[in-house]
């Protein structure tokens, strides 16, 4: 039975993967008064989040995977994240495939003239340059609002090189908690790259947090090696689905 989430002891069983430390930290950025963020589980069989109409799904092998797929449009739902092991039991079409890699405990490392939790609007344009078929960027409102308001309640941060008057490269931690942390783009203009900043920024960020426990959602085909090169490991696949349609199992 899915049930509302009123308060976060009751998403404390729901951790050891970027899917709950995503959601955890959405609860513990916005809280539960907003109509705009919401948090359910299903006893402690699955956990989710809904942000505007985005969906994140932390489900155990044994969720009542039927209950979820007639919940998850009955609430205004029209995307969903999960794993590539809760996709296949669920009956909608996948919309991208990727890889969630870890990293456990990173070695200290301190890069210099790093600029800390630099404003989203600088960020932006940065994000901007690096745009591919594999990554397209944000909304500039919703990215700005989001990471703004999540930085100011400590569960967000941001590090960056700058060089000049502008920024040649950043990471982007999106969620994090007292026990893991989710790096939601890294990115270095094109003219700066093969100089190490990517590595030097990703490290710089990663031992500053206090979580020891770093998740990446890599798309299918992307950066496989530059992460790996930093030591972060398969953890598990990733599915996003489209919630209009459903497909027959």
């Amino acid at each position: 039975m899915i049930r509302s989430v009123e308060c976060k002891d009751a998403l404390v069983p729901f951790t050891g993967n970027a899917f709950a430390c995503r959601i955890r930290a959405t609860a513990n950025a916005y809280g539960f008064i907003h109509p705009f963020a919401r948090f359910w589980v299903q006893a402690r069989q699955a956990a989710m989040c809904l942000l505007d109409d985005a969906m994140i799904l932390d489900a155990h092998p044994d969720a009542d995977f039927d209950e979820l797929a007639e919940f998850f449009p009955a609430v205004g739902a029209r995307i969903l994240l999960c794993s590539e092991a809760a996709a296949h039991s669920l009956p909608f079409p996948w919309k991208q495939t990727g890889e969630v890699m870890t990293l456990h405990a990173p070695q200290p490392f301190k890069g210099e003239g790093i600029v800390w939790n630099p404003s989203p609007r600088l960020l932006y344009p940065l994000l901007c340059a690096c745009q591919a078929a594999q990554f397209q960027p944000p909304a500039f409102e919703p990215f700005y609002l989001d990471l703004s308001h999540r930085t100011r309640h400590g569960t967000a941060c941001s590090a960056a090189i700058q060089e000049g008057n502008s920024l040649v490269a950043c990471a982007i931690c999106s969620a994090w908690t007292e026990d893991a942390a989710v790096l939601s783009a890294v990115a270095v203009q094109p003219e700066a790259r093969r100089r190490g900043l990517g590595t030097n920024i990703v490290r710089t960020l990663a031992t500053s947090l206090p979580a020891k426990t770093f998740y990446i959602f890599r798309a299918a085909g992307e950066n496989e090696e530059f992460y790996q090169s930093l030591g972060f490991t398969r953890h598990c696949g990733f599915a996003e689905l489209s919630l209009q349609e459903r497909d027959a199992l």
